[in-house]
Parts: C-alpha cells; sequence; structure tokens
C-alpha cells in the first residue's frame, strides 16, 4: 500500500508468478476442508435443503468475487486489501482494514490452526498407523514447513499448494460421483427448494456456508509479483471462487442425497468426518483415507496460503512506516524473511498454549480462531463491498449495467454473515472467538490512533 519509501534492504520479487500459481494460492484454501469437515455443519443446520444453502451463497460470493475482481483491475500491491480500501474511503481506511486482515490471518490458518493441525495428524496416525504420534509435534511440523517454504519464495509455495489442491480434490469428485451413481432414482431437485419438508434453518445455514469461502483473496496480496496483474488476479479470484462454488454445491448434494434429505441434519449433521465416511462405504476403505490424508494435506497448503498472504500484509504496513522496519526486509529470494520469523513466532505460541488445553478440547480451537478470524473478515469485505458501490455512484465515467445488479448484491453476502456472527449470540467456545476478535478490534484502533498521533506531531509548527 502507498506509504513511505522502502525501508528494508531488497524489494518483492516482480512477474515470477503465472496465471495457475495464483490459482494454487487462492484454491488452496478452504473448499476440501470445507467439503471434509464444514459440509455436515451445514447439513446440521440446513437440514434437506443444505445444498440451496449452499448455492444462494454461492451466487453472493461469485457476486462479491466481482466487485474484488474490479479493485484488483485497477488497484493493489502487497497489501492489496488496504489498498483496496483506501481507494474507497482513504488512507486511514485503508491502513485500518489491512491491519485488521492481517489479524484475521493470524487468527486462521498463518497461526491459529495449528493445534487443530497436530491433533488431526495424531489422530490419523493413530487410526491407520497405531502410533500415537504427539499432536504438538505435527503441529510444529506444518508450521515449520510453511515457513520453509514462504522464505524459499512465493513461486515454490504456490506451486505445493497447486500440486496439493490437484491431487486432493481427487477423492472427493470420486465419492460425491459415486453418491450421485449409487442414488439412482433418489436423486431429486427437492434438495434445492424452501418446500422441502424436511428443511432445516435456512438462513443460519447461509450465514454458515457465506463464510465457507473466506480466503479465496488472499491471492491478491501477490500482486506485486504476479505476470499482468491486473488481468491474472481477476481471473483467479472469480475463477476460484466459481471452481469452489460448484465442488461445493455439487458435494453437498452428493452428501444429502446419499444420507437421505428425511435424515441428514442427524446422520451427516452428528459425523465429523461423515464425507470420508461416505467414501469409505461407497469406493472402499482407500477412499475414505484418501479423503483424510487430503485434509491433512490441505491443512498444510492452508496454512502455506495463509500465511502468504500475512506476510505480505505485514511487509506493505512495514514498508509505509506503520509497523518496524525490520519486518520490510526481504531475502536474496524476494521473500519477506523477517515477517515470516515473525508469523513463525506466532505461530509457535499458539501451539505452547494448546499444551495448557485439556486434550477433548482443543479441537474446539478450530471453532474459536474461525470465530475469531470470520467476524474480522466479514468487516473488511462490507467495507469493500459498499465502498465499491461508492465509487460507482460517484464516478463520472460509465459503468456496465451489470455491475448496478451484482455491486449491491454482493453487499448483501458480507452484511448477512455480520449480522450472523452476533445474532443468535454465539455460545462458548464460539463466543471467545467472538470476544477475541473484539478485543483485537480494539487494538487496531489503538494503533491507528498511535499512527495518526505520531503523522501529526511530524507535521505540527516549531
Amino acid at each position: 500500500m502507498a506509504g513511505k519509501a522502502d525501508s528494508g534492504s531488497a524489494r518483492l520479487r516482480t512477474g515470477h508468478l503465472g496465471l495457475m500459481q495464483l490459482v494454487g494460492q487462492s484454491f488452496s484454501i478452504g473448499p476440501l476442508i470445507d467439503i471434509a469437515l464444514f459440509l455436515s455443519i451445514v447439513a446440521a443446520l440446513a437440514g434437506a435443503i443444505g445444498p440451496l444453502a449452499v448455492t444462494l451463497a454461492a451466487v453472493g460470493m461469485v457476486a462479491f468475487s466481482l466487485v474484488m475482481a474490479f479493485y484488483a483491475s485497477e488497484t493493489g500491491g502487497a497489501g492489496a486489501m488496504g489498498d483496496y480500501m483506501a481507494r474507497a474511503w482513504g488512507q486511514t481506511a485503508g491502513t485500518g482494514a489491512l491491519g485488521i486482515y492481517v489479524l484475521s490471518l493470524l487468527f486462521s490458518g498463518a497461526a491459529g490452526f495449528g493445534i487443530v493441525v497436530g491433533e488431526l495428524i495424531s489422530r490419523f496416525s493413530v487410526l491407520y498407523f497405531g502410533v500415537d504420534f504427539p499432536w504438538w509435534a505435527g503441529a510444529l511440523l506444518v508450521c515449520g514447513a510453511a515457513w520453509w517454504l514462504n522464505v524459499r519464495g512465493a513461486s515454490l509455495a504456490t506451486k505445493v499448494q497447486l500440486v496439493i489442491v490437484a491431487v486432493s480434490v481427487i477423492p472427493f469428485l470420486l465419492t460425491a460421483a459415486a453418491a450421485v451413481i449409487h442414488a439412482g432414482p433418489a436423486n431429486t431437485w427437492s434438495v434445492f427448494s424452501w418446500s422441502n419438508p424436511h428443511r432445516g434453518d435456512l438462513f443460519a445455514a447461509l450465514l454458515f456456508c457465506i463464510l465457507l469461502f473466506g480466503g479465496f483473496e488472499t491471492v491478491s496480496s501477490l500482486a506485486e509479483e504476479a505476470r499482468a496483474p491486473r488481468r491474472a488476479i481477476p481471473i483467479a479470484l472469480v475463477g476460484t471462487v466459481v471452481g469452489s462454488a460448484s465442488l461445493l454445491v455439487f458435494c453437498s448434494y452428493a452428501g444429502t442425497i446419499y444420507y437421505g434429505p428425511e435424515h441428514v441434519a442427524k446422520s451427516w449433521g452428528d459425523a465429523l468426518d461423515g464425507f470420508a465416511v461416505m467414501g469409505g462405504e461407497l469406493l472402499g476403505p482407500w477412499a475414505a483415507f484418501w479423503i483424510r490424508l487430503a485434509l491433512l494435506v490441505d491443512f498444510s497448503a492452508t496454512c502455506i496460503g495463509f500465511t502468504v498472504a500475512a506476510l505480505r500484509g505485514i511487509y506493505s504496513l512495514a514498508r509505509a512506516g506503520y509497523l518496524p522496519g525490520w519486518l520490510a526486509v526481504t531475502n536474496s529470494r524476494g521473500a519477506p524473511s523477517n515477517a515470516a520469523m515473525l508469523v513463525l513466532g506466532c505461530a509457535f505460541s499458539v501451539v505452547l498454549a494448546g499444551l495448557f488445553i485439556p486434550s477433548g478440547d482443543r479441537f474446539q480451537t478450530l471453532f474459536v480462531a474461525a470465530t475469531a478470524q470470520g467476524l474480522l473478515l466479514v468487516l473488511v469485505y462490507t467495507g469493500l463491498a459498499v465502498g465499491a458501490v461508492r465509487l460507482m455512484v460517484i464516478s463520472k465515467a460509465a459503468q456496465p449495467w451489470w455491475r448496478w445488479i451484482v455491486f449491491p448484491l454482493a453487499t448483501v453476502v458480507p452484511g448477512l454473515a455480520l449480522y450472523g456472527s452476533f445474532v443468535p449470540f454465539p455460545a462458548l467456545p464460539e463466543r471467545i472467538g467472538l470476544y477475541t476478535a473484539i478485543a483485537a478490534l480494539a487494538l487496531v484502533a489503538m494503533w491507528l490512533w498511535v499512527i495518526r498521533s505520531r503523522q501529526t506531531l511530524r507535521v505540527a509548527p516549531e
């Protein structure tokens, strides 16, 4: 983002990331984890109309991806989310938004998901190899791998993410296709209809479904390192959301049909890894193994991806003079190496804190971290969506007609998610995440006040 002159000893490496690497960054964050773990929550909330909830959220998020593409086609650097917000609402808003966004990344895969990744590795090793692998060792391994790949440069990190996604998506597609074929005459369009007698709470499910798409925008932080970023970033943004939406709707439908519209809220909703169970029953134990393994490696790819974006956000703020200058230092590969050490320290601190959490509660940290991240993320989303409408209104240039439909629609999506963050007020442990996010907002407000105070002192007459 705009600011002072570069205070680091080097710059990010420019022009070395192609379109597929950008897609790897964007697509690696979320969809496979959502299918393996979170579509069961959608089923529990929405019952038979889970596919309808996912579809409606998908439509809204495709609209929002077009808003992001609108910004990315003209604006953006390493701190792209701040650049976008600054374009719509001014520099102070942009700085604050980037600070909020970076914290949301730290609450998620860049640091906050470490305990859960370790727990999943431990459970996997016990289930398939009978080895009680310490959860903290698995967590440290993933955090260390994310750090190592990131200091080696975005090119290697995004290539690894792309390979992980390409291999990991296969068992999910095979399982979903097998479920649809297995259902035969039981296939029905009624799961996309509000009139389905086995429907649950569509609104609550819709709010949750919106958060399934969070993270696709992290590719924007690679604008300075991409080839033809004004073209490639928008394509990656919109293409990833469309691809994720298609995959999520297909898998939600397959799971709903397999478990049965009248039973899905209970049978799939109560299963932690119901999609892996479905794969095992339809295709054999190898499919369940592959899906569970894919979940682990995709969680790792998510940690890598969130770290990629967090590093560049920190680097951008430091380069602009809003954080200590040493965080803007890059290594010989053009990677923000000092920022990487800071994020690694945050991740290790989370793992250390996990040692004091009872073993039966460690998996709950996923919902705490996701709640904190979700609130911070939807606040930024809301500001960007409303800001895009504002820019259209005040612009003297003619706007394509479709923007007057799509951009207002895009404001509904984060608005609903923001409302759903507080209504109904979350119970424990999600409530802890909500309070943590509010504390993070207070921290950002204090940080902005300090920045503004320093700027006032610099321009004050002697």
